[in-house]
C-alpha cells in the first residue's frame, strides 16, 4: 500500500505557438518532494509553463479502497505509476518513477519511455493504478 503527499499541475510547452497540439495544457502529477526543483527545471531551463497547481496525494487503488470514505467529498483523479530500474550509468541502476493520468496512458507513457533505451531498463516496467485525491 502506497500513499504519496503529491502536486498536480497544468504544463503549457514553450513551442505552443508552431505546435496546435502544444496549445492545449496538459496535467502533470509530481511527488510533492521534488516539485520545487522539477518546477525550476520546467520553467528556467526548458521554457515551460507552469500553471493550476493543487496539492493532494496519490494513493495506489489498495490504498484508495481502504481509504475512499475519507476522501468521499473529493473528486479523484485516475493516475498510473510507471516504475522501472534504469541501469545505463550505474552498476545498481536507478529507479525511474513517474505518474501520468489514466485517460491517455498509453499514448503518454509511450511518447515518455522514448527518452530512455530499451537496453537499460532492468526487469521492465511496473505499472501501479491510483487516485490522486485533490486536498486544496
Amino acid at each position: 500500500m502506497k500513499k504519496i503527499e503529491m502536486i498536480r499541475c497544468a504544463v503549457r510547452s514553450p513551442r505552443r505557438g508552431t505546435d496546435p497540439d502544444a496549445q492545449e495544457k496538459s496535467l502533470r502529477y509530481v511527488p510533492s518532494e521534488i516539485f520545487r526543483l522539477w518546477r525550476y527545471l520546467m520553467e528556467s531551463v526548458k521554457g515551460f509553463e507552469i500553471s493550476d497547481v493543487v496539492t493532494g496525494v496519490w494513493l495506489d487503488e489498495e490504498m484508495y479502497t481502504k481509504e475512499r470514505e475519507l476522501y468521499a467529498l473529493r473528486i479523484p483523479d485516475v493516475v498510473m505509476e510507471v516504475f522501472f530500474n534504469y541501469v545505463r550509468d550505474t552498476v545498481i541502476g536507478r529507479p525511474v518513477i513517474r505518474y501520468f493520468p489514466r485517460e491517455r496512458f498509453e499514448a503518454i507513457v509511450a511518447i515518455f519511455l522514448r527518452n530512455f533505451s530499451a537496453e537499460y531498463i532492468q526487469g521492465g516496467t511496473r505499472q501501479t493504478l491510483g487516485r490522486f485525491i485533490p486536498l486544496t
